[in-house]
């Protein structure tokens, strides 16, 4: 599996097609997908760096209070308002 989006010409149209190998969406120019494929690797370091960042909250909940994983992940996600 690669690790980098492709864009591919069909028809009049570019598809974006992820690292995974779904399919984006289409666009009306070469330019308009390449400039999709940016917001999507944006996209995709924010979450990881989220995703970092409450695991790390986590794992300072359960040492600063002896909690276990759950009792942390739960009190985050109501501060977070259960989401």
């Amino acid at each position: 599996m690669s690790n980098k989006y492709k864009i591919e010409p069909v028809g009049g149209q570019f598809i974006v097609v992820d690292p995974w190998g779904e399919i984006v969406d289409r666009y009306p120019s070469e330019e308009e997908a390449r400039q999709n494929i940016e917001r999507c690797k944006r996209e995709v370091a924010i979450s990881d760096r989220a995703h970092l960042l409450v695991e790390n909250a986590i794992k300072a909940l359960m040492q600063l209070n002896g909690v276990d994983r759950d009792t942390a992940e739960r009190a985050i996600r109501d501060v977070m308002g259960g989401a």
